[in-house]
């Protein structure tokens, strides 16, 4: 890089700081909820945008991910986020948004009675903010540093002072309006770039029908579209298929940032509108360019897993000691004009600043709206603590990062599924059953992390089969709330009431709904639910074999994703706009509580 990359870097974070600062009044004029929850104000397009950039920590990342494990290796996220995106968007997203909170952490002292709840809400905001939030920011921090090392090897700590500083600066002043419509510009620029590089890339390599049978010749399983593949066996993928289906629960994914941008949105009408969006963006539109991008480097590229799995690098191919060095050795092999490599490496602070930006804000919600003291409690007092809130947390998470990150791969399968998988029934358990209690509540979130660490890297099942890792963390998880649960007392009638007359929730709810009457026709019932997620799960399937397929030219299977991914995109929509799956409820429900 020289002087002129450097100025279109400087370009591009210069606009996100001014359209991060643009709100930095309005989020300070309305206390927490304007700060943290956006004043309620979010439109079903910058959720959707917001969602998909906060997701998208690097683009680097998806690079590695098909060079280590070939086409198949996105199933390593897909099987999971074909279930929970959709599910999310027509069970969950309605219920945050009704609820009318600020943080996840609150809905512990509305879902749960007495001294026990208000514990287990200060617990529960202690381990997102600083275990969750903390380990997020450190493993993204950590990736971004390899991603940039081929072309300015920056020391992490120097990539933590700038870039991170900046982010720092106006994801403390914008608040969470500043982080949304910052991620919007940042997914532009993300997505600009990556395409632009994507048509260079495979023009300077011969062509895309070159590239293509040179990986064909050198590693022939890396074009498998679908698992089983010699990397991924199909127990792995069934423990992640069924880990989706409870992902709502995860700090990472559904109940992460995603749902705070649902409790900021306008209604419920643009919560599920937004992460109905937020699925298309997310599962292919953002993954295209970088897909392709993948697999231009499975062309160049070998890494030393690869030489232990499958031998010495081809002829001509180039050894990696570390695969997250893909992205910005491809870009030195691309041989790109100056200000070009700027801009490529603008897309990918992009990304990075998009994520922390949000993790920074998400994790310093809890801080303030659940561990503040309540003699700080007044609206300008609050505004100071929650920006310095935001710059302690990023200042914990830059040490964890500078001593603890490294083997991206590993760091990179457990952050996004070994990390969360044992509170991930508290998705389910808590809002479908009235029987859970805050003893169930408080052993997910006391044991989850701890075991999680613990079973993933103390007795180092990353070296494992994953589904060995996942499949006995979910299996301890069921076994020990349910028994929890069941070994101590229910809530209290009254508290189980003020819950379901605020959230109305689907499941099992007889012994208290019928206390808390409905106006008629204003629930979707639990059979529409369970067909439109259905419809959902099938539109995102077809939509991820579509991706892989248009990479390899497999247009039968093309034609029939894509196919498949209209008629039932276009039929969950009838069936919501049309029968009454998507409704617009007053601000508060007007219902009576029978005493």
């Amino acid at each position: 890089m020289n002087i002129i990359d450097w100025l279109v870097v400087a370009a591009s974070c210069g606009l996100v700081f001014a359209v991060g600062l643009l709100f930095a009044r309005r989020a300070s004029g309305k206390g927490a909820a304007g700060y943290f929850a956006g004043d309620r104000d979010l439109p079903w397009w910058a959720i959707g945008l917001s969602n998909t950039a906060t997701y998208s920590s690097g683009t680097g990342a998806f690079v590695m991910l098909v060079l280590v494990f070939g086409l198949s290796g996105n199933w390593l996220w897909w099987a999971s986020w074909i279930v929970w995106m959709p599910l999310v968007a027509i069970v969950w997203a309605r219920l945050w948004r009704r609820m009318q909170i600020v943080t996840t952490a609150e809905l512990i002292s509305l879902r749960y009675g007495g001294q026990p709840a208000l514990v287990a809400r200060k617990i529960y905001a202690v381990v997102c903010s600083f275990g969750f939030a903390v380990l997020i920011i450190a493993y993204i921090t950590g990736f971004f540093a390899k991603t940039l090392a081929p072309l300015c090897p920056l020391a992490t700590w120097q990539v933590l002072l700038i870039f991170g500083g900046i982010t720092v600066v106006y994801t403390m002043f914008g608040g969470l309006l500043g982080v949304v419509y910052a991620d919007v510009v940042q997914f532009g620029i993300m997505i600009t770039g990556s395409t632009v590089f994507l048509v260079l890339a495979v023009s300077q390599q011969g062509g895309w029908q070159h590239i293509l049978q040179h990986v064909q010749t050198i590693r022939p399983a890396g074009l498998v579209q679908t698992p089983p593949s010699p990397s991924i066996d199909l127990l792995t993928l069934v423990a992640l298929f069924v880990q989706g289906w409870f992902f709502a629960g995860s700090p990472t994914a559904g109940e992460g940032m995603t749902a705070q941008r649902f409790m900021a949105a306008r209604s419920e009408r643009h919560a599920i509108g937004g992460q109905l969006f937020n699925s298309i963006l997310a599962l292919s539109f953002r993954t295209l360019p970088l897909i392709g991008l993948g697999v231009v480097a499975m062309s160049l590229f070998w890494t030393t897993d690869l030489e232990k799995h499958l031998g010495a690098a081809p002829a001509g191919s180039v050894v990696l000691a570390d695969p997250a060095f893909a992205w910005g050795e491809l870009i030195k092999a691309s041989h790109l004009p100056h200000g070009f490599i700027g801009l490529l490496v603008a897309a990918e602070v992009a990304a990075f600043m998009g994520s922390l930006s949000s993790l920074i804000n998400w994790g310093g919600s809890f801080v303030v709206n659940d561990l503040l003291p309540a003699r700080l409690a007044e609206k300008d007092g609050k505004i100071w603590v929650s920006r310095l809130t935001s710059l302690a947390l990023f200042l914990f998470a830059a040490t964890v990062t500078i001593l603890f990150v490294d083997n991206m791969v590993s760091w990179f399968l457990f952050i996004n599924s070994a990390m969360v998988i044992f509170l991930l029934p508290l998705s389910w358990l808590r809002f479908f059953w009235w029987r859970f209690n805050v003893w169930g509540e408080l052993s997910a979130v006391l044991l989850g992390l701890p075991l999680s660490i613990l079973i993933w890297f103390g007795l180092d099942f990353q070296s494992k089969p994953m589904w060995q890792g996942l499949g006995l963390l979910f299996g301890l998880s069921l076994v020990v709330l349910i028994t929890v649960t069941l070994l101590t007392p229910p809530e209290t009638p009254a508290t189980l009431r003020r819950f379901y007359a605020r959230c109305r929730p689907p499941g099992f709810w007889k012994p208290v709904r019928g206390f808390c009457p409905l106006p008629p026709a204003m629930e979707p019932s639990t059979g529409v639910m369970v067909v439109d997620s259905l419809l959902g799960m099938a539109a995102s399937l077809g939509l991820v074999l579509a991706t892989n397929a248009i990479f390899v030219g497999d247009w039968w299977r093309l034609g029939l994703a894509l196919t498949t991914t209209l008629v039932t995109a276009l039929w969950l929509l009838y069936r919501m706009l049309c029968q009454g799956g998507i409704h617009q409820p007053a601000t508060k429900p007007s219902v009576e509580v029978a005493p």
